[in-house]
């Protein structure tokens, strides 16, 4: 297998995962920093751009990711598929910030929840049910990240592969390196 058949795999896995509800590359972890220190969490790839290697996700525009963002545009975005033991590690940066009412109408009843809470993401509340949500306003916000690296690991009985891909622009070369 060519290391650029490693990219056009990847790649097809991410659009796939736009379109198939179970796809594991569906919900990936997403790496931020606060204050020196990592932050982790499990988001939604809402979109992504195979052309421009571009990752589109959604969050409360209150919600503490958006803040360590302003600080630090730097993130990492983490793949996992259990199925074929391969993981892919996305070094990126925030190159984009939307508010768009358009999106926030393409919600589903449910989805919409997610955008519309009284409070912020994070606030202290007495009980689950005690959560309130807004009518006349939405807090939904596009996150658009560009990948510059791209690591891939496959674990397999005899070998395992792994490949490093650096990029600029549209022009993407990669090399395999040691597991």
């Amino acid at each position: 297998m060519s290391v650029n058949h490693i990219l056009s795999e990847i790649q097809s896995e991410w659009l796939n995962s736009l379109t198939q509800k179970k796809h594991p590359f569906r919900f990936f972890v997403l790496g931020t920093i606060q204050s020196s220190k990592p932050e982790l969490r499990t988001v939604v790839l809402r979109d992504f751009n195979p052309s421009t290697m571009e990752f589109s996700i959604y969050t409360d525009e209150r919600s503490n990711k958006v803040e360590e963002l302003k600080d630090n545009e730097e993130a990492s975005l983490l793949f996992y598929n259990p199925e074929n033991l391969t993981q892919v590690r996305v070094s990126c940066s925030l190159v984009m910030h939307e508010k768009n009412d358009s999106l926030f109408e393409e919600q589903t009843p449910r989805g919409k929840n997610d955008y519309t809470t009284q409070l912020a993401p994070g606030s202290k509340i007495e009980s689950p049910d005690a959560v309130t949500y807004r009518d006349e306003h939405n807090f939904l916000l596009k996150l658009v990240f560009k990948a510059s690296k791209i690591e891939y690991l496959k674990l397999t009985r005899t070998k395992h592969i792994r490949a490093v891909f650096n990029g600029t622009n549209s022009v993407w070369s990669g090399e395999y390196i040691t597991p």
